[in-house]
């Protein structure tokens, strides 16, 4: 928008091609005009003398960084305005905010006004020599640059005087919100040094848009639309130069834009400069041309008074207000919409709740049917207590069967599907999805044939082989159901294959210890009939295998009666962890966000009281 701005300390003109101080001669006096026709006597003030400074005494940084005084009536007003950058600094702008700062720093702060020329900065600065210009002095050196830089470059130039005054860059279309923004217009300035433009803003605290002719009016349109919303007392407005037709703007007329002459304000200033005799004529050319208009705009709040603010600082303050109260509602509606948006509806949850439920009542008939079936097998029968001896290596392998192929199978990955419900639903916060594979320019380099990868400090440490760090999988479904099969695996299928090894290894030396007793007795006792013995031994056996039988069976049944209790369990407690999103949903609120605003309303409500108490 802005191409280039001259430093701030420079006190005179400064052209951006040139670069050399003009003294701009520019005095303060009242020029009475003889009523003419019935016409009222019209007194017009102007704008102050600037004071004129040599490079060479332009302040040091130290003095310019000096703490200011701030007289006493505006303490309060500037510690809140303070707090207000400080609690509320993403809802203001800052280049404002140090405007209005340096503005309470003194009793009689400079008014900045910017003067923004719509597809061409000509007659922008056409403009700001007919405000600015004395027509009782003879056309001054810094006219007569200002209007050669404006034929050579659009590159954006800057007047000191008592009020600032700087044309800008074209301005093409703008809507509603960017017509607000001129009240902060871009500037780019170069770097001492190098030369490099560097980028920055130009606070003001009014803005004045001219358009020529007929192209154009839609930014002027968007500035009338949006006087409104910076302030009712203008701190934005638009001229519109028809120079091809005469049209007469009384003063006190208030608009947001007013229509010029800016062809006939030159020849009234010319004019007038050629004879003082023709005072009338220029009085007539002057107010048709439309420029008190302008004129009365521009200084319009620039008045001092011991006990109040200049109004232009004032309606800077409340710009501020405004638009952080603004900023605040904005964030406010936006973040209502997006708790909005990420808020599950009551009748999404109550289908999640009864998904649950089905699964918990399938996963239920799952686990009944399931291990009723598979203790019927044939697979679990050949660990009958009168097959061990053959079958006593085949017990792992069969418990362990069932826990992998019947042991909630089924419910396990519908949990997997109902839980990417959930998720889906917003439940657990939103879904996010797993980005893509990127592949590191560094490990393609790394091919076969190419040259090894450099050396990192890890693969200077020497690795400890006796340490095995498990890796652990993380997986968004419950795992409760995985855990608990792994556990059961572990923790009762080798105790079962250790008992029926052990019960094995009794019942056989048991049969081993009745047989050596009955043929001890045989040998030993000569009145002992064979059938004595053998009664012995078959006692052993008898006693040994209902034994293996008793022991066996009841562990085999404890084993169903465990895996059947073990499922229920974690069937229910997988269910509650299910339904605990579903029963504890709340709608995500940024608790954080909304205390953040609280502090930066207070803030804003702190300026407003200050500047109220000042006005009373």
């Amino acid at each position: 928008m802005i191409t280039q701005m001259l430093p701030l300390l420079e006190p005179t003109f400064l052209s951006s091609v040139s670069r050399s101080p003009f003294e701009c001669s520019y005095c303060r006096r009242r020029l009475s005009l003889l009523p003419r026709n019935g016409r009222k006597q019209v007194s017009r003030s102007r704008i102050p003398k600037a004071q004129h400074r040599h490079a060479s005494t332009v302040p040091s940084i130290t003095a310019v960084n000096a703490k200011h005084e701030i007289p006493a009536s505006l303490q309060n007003l500037h510690a809140s305005l303070k707090a207000l950058g400080k609690n509320a600094g993403i809802y203001v702008n800052t280049s404002q905010l140090q405007l209005a700062l340096r503005g309470l720093e003194s009793e009689d702060p400079i008014t900045r006004v910017a003067i923004l020329g719509v597809n061409g900065q000509t007659g922008a600065r056409r403009l700001a020599r007919a405000l600015l210009a004395d027509p009782l002095a003879s056309e001054q050196q810094w006219e007569s640059e200002l209007l050669k830089n404006g034929e050579i470059d659009e590159k954006a130039i800057l007047l000191r005087l008592e009020i600032f005054i700087h044309t800008s860059n074209p301005i093409s279309t703008l809507n509603q919100e960017d017509a607000v923004n001129l009240l902060v217009p871009g500037l780019e300035t170069p770097t001492p040094g190098t030369g490099r433009l560097s980028a920055m803003t130009y606070p003001v605290h009014k803005t004045l848009v001219y358009n020529e002719g007929l192209n154009g009016l839609g930014t002027l349109a968007a500035i009338e639309s949006s006087s409104a919303q910076v302030k009712k007392e203008q701190m934005l407005k638009g001229a519109i130069d028809w120079s091809w037709s005469i049209m007469q703007q009384q003063p006190g007329e208030d608009y947001s834009t007013s229509p010029i002459n800016l062809a006939l304000a030159e020849a009234a200033l010319d004019t007038f400069r050629k004879s003082l005799d023709k005072s009338l004529e220029y009085e007539h050319l002057w107010f048709d041309a439309g420029i008190p208009a302008l004129s009365s705009w521009l200084l319009d709040g620039t008045v001092s008074s011991p006990k109040h603010l200049k109004l232009n600082v004032e309606r800077l303050l409340e710009t501020i207000c405004e638009n952080a109260e603004q900023g605040i509602q904005q964030e406010t509606a936006k973040q209502l919409h997006r708790e909005r948006d990420a808020a599950v509806s009551l009748a999404t949850r109550n289908i999640i709740a009864q998904g649950i439920s089905i699964w918990a009542d399938n996963a239920h008939a799952e686990l009944r049917d399931r291990l009723n079936s598979a203790f019927n097998s044939k697979n679990w029968k050949k660990t009958k207590w009168w097959k061990l001896l053959w079958r006593v290596d085949d017990v792992g392998y069969v418990t362990a069967d069932i826990l992998q192929q019947a042991w909630l199978v089924e419910a396990e990955k519908e949990m997997i599907w109902l839980t990417g419900r959930i998720h889906q639903s917003g439940l657990l916060g939103q879904p996010k999805l797993r980005p893509a594979a990127v592949v590191s320019p560094e490990d393609e380099e790394h091919k076969v044939g190419g040259n090894p990868p450099a050396p990192t400090a890890a693969d200077l440490v020497p690795e400890d082989s006796n340490y095995d760090d498990p890796p652990v999988t993380q997986h968004p479904w419950p795992q409760q159901i995985a855990r608990a099969r792994s556990s059961l695996a572990k923790l009762t299928v080798p105790p079962l294959q250790a008992l029926s090894q052990g019960l094995l290894v009794q019942t056989l030396s048991t049969n081993i210890l009745a047989s050596a007793f009955s043929v001890l007795l045989y040998v030993s006792i000569s009145t002992t009939s064979p059938f004595e013995a053998g009664a012995v031994a078959a006692a052993g056996l008898i006693y040994s295998l209902q034994r293996l039988q008793r022991r066996w069976e009841t562990a085999r049944a404890e084993w169903e009666i465990e895996i059947r209790e073990e499922g229920r369990r974690i069937l229910r407690l997988t269910e509650n962890i299910a339904r605990q999103p579903v029963d504890e949903y709340k709608p995500d609120c940024d608790e954080m966000g909304v205390e953040e605003r609280a502090v930066a309303a207070k803030a804003i409500a702190d300026v407003q009281n200050a500047l109220r108490t000042l006005r009373h």
